[in-house]
């Protein structure tokens, strides 16, 4: 069960892995740890709502209530968490529709640490409440006071015309509302909740997102968003239908925050130096940090910095510490009218950065000796560069040139990440790196 443990909570295969068994004995785990309230809530997949009422079974098994919101995006349940003990989500976000998940909350509304899904795992409760201490389940009235919540972040004047692409997923249920409370109109597709995801699968990726860029076209709309299937993650497409870079997109809300408040962002070690000159250009400091939303909020809180968010379009704000796609809508928006610009401008007068990425096969069993002997050698062979280990082997040199080499987690992989100014130089780095991780495992399969 433990493989089944990363920064995103508990996730795997539907009822195959995350069974409903699995979840009857975590919400059962959760409540022999600490009695309380918890919400619950789940995403459209088709396995959720049968998963979420097992968690639930567990959860009042142990002694503590469950206040169920149904169908509902994953920052909903966090915004819910604060007002109870904790809370659960029943999701996979953007993974394919075969798999599912278990995200829990604490009272603050913020993801549990990995260390706490391993802790729920191994402690595992025999013991039920007694007849007359089992836990109750009561339905929360829909999600008003979230709604409400969003609502009162937009600080908009004029009436934008969006495009929103919500994927078949759970901000079916909230973002066209949203949008239309805000006083802005609203031209929707893959509209219908379904938990096949036909429309373009829960990953709102460049590649996914013609129908949005052709219906803001159509329609000349000011811009479009799009959203993943449980609703952390935002992309976003320009009034010309172009999607914008998620590390410009990153770079310039982080911009904003250092503009307005000051302070320190966070974001992890695979960012762009794009989002780097962007904070420093307002005098911010940028710190990094593991991959994964739960370690960027864990720094953010370490570095009380402002502001933390991811390139795959998950940011941390002070309004909420769980990212959520139309809460940084309504955000981008705001910047926007702040600046008085358009979408497109985003990018404007920005230099260009060239990202390589490659990866090398290598057994799991070999790669824990592979990254002590490169955080060895890589020193002597790029004597002038500065080398974290905040989360794998990161190389950075001036002018924002860097390297990332970061073993897969899932599969039997070494990443590479490359980025420099000049594309050339990017590919010779990829190419100087994955020779000596090459010859790096060559040399240890031969002292095997």
């Amino acid at each position: 069960m433990h493989r089944l443990v990363s920064s995103s909570g508990i996730r795997g295969l539907a009822i195959k892995e995350v069974s409903p068994d699995l979840c009857l004995r975590v919400g059962l785990s959760l409540s022999a740890q600490n009695r309380g309230e918890y919400v619950v809530g789940h995403d459209v997949r088709l396995s959720s709502p049968l998963l979420a009422n097992l968690l639930m079974d567990g959860l009042n098994a142990g002694g503590s209530d469950s206040i169920f919101l149904g169908l509902s995006p994953t920052p909903a349940v966090a915004y819910y968490s604060r007002l109870f003990s904790g809370g659960v989500a029943i999701t996979a976000s953007h993974n394919p529709p075969e798999y599912n998940g278990i995200k829990i909350f604490n009272n603050r509304g913020a993801s549990v640490t990995t260390l706490f899904y391993e802790r729920l795992l191994s402690d595992i409760s025999a013991e039920y409440a007694t007849w007359d201490t089992l836990g109750s389940r009561r339905n929360q009235e829909g999600l008003h006071e979230y709604l409400e919540f969003l609502c009162s972040i937009s600080k908009t004047r004029r009436k934008w015309r969006i495009g929103i692409d919500l994927g078949n997923g759970a901000t079916c249920i909230t973002a066209p509302l949203v949008f239309r409370l805000c006083g802005h109109e609203v031209f929707p597709v893959n509209l219908a909740p379904d938990g096949k995801f036909p429309g373009r699968g829960p990953e709102p990726n460049p590649e996914s997102l013609n129908s949005l860029a052709e219906m803001i076209r159509k329609n000349s709309l000011d811009i479009g968003f799009a959203y993943d299937g449980d609703g952390d993650r935002l992309a976003i497409l320009d009034e010309n239908g172009v999607f914008i870079s998620q590390d410009i997109a990153l770079g310039q809300m982080a911009r904003f925050f250092i503009k307005q408040y000051g302070g320190s962002v966070v974001v992890n070690v695979d960012s762009s130096s794009i989002v780097d000159l962007l904070i420093k250009s307002e005098g911010g400091t940028v710190h990094r940090s593991k991959v994964g939303d739960p370690y960027i909020l864990e720094e953010m809180l370490k570095r009380g910095a402002i502001f933390g968010g991811e390139t795959c379009g998950a940011w941390i704000t002070p309004h909420l510490p769980c990212p959520d796609g139309v809460l940084s809508s309504i955000l981008i928006l705001n910047l926007l009218e702040y600046l008085d610009i358009r979408p497109s401008q985003l990018s404007s007068g920005l230099p260009n950065f060239f990202l390589e990425r490659t990866k090398v096969r290598c057994p799991n069993e070999l790669k824990q000796l592979v990254m002590r002997q490169l955080k060895e050698s890589l020193p002597e062979i790029y004597p002038e560069t500065e080398l974290s280990e905040i989360d794998g082997l990161r190389l950075s040199w001036h002018d924002f040139e860097w390297a990332l080499i970061r073993p897969s987690g899932t599969e039997p992989f070494i990443r590479i990440t490359a980025e420099s100014k000049e594309q050339v130089k990017a590919k010779e780095l990829i190419k100087s790196i994955k020779d000596i991780l090459n010859e790096t495992m060559e040399g240890l399969k031969r002292e095997q």
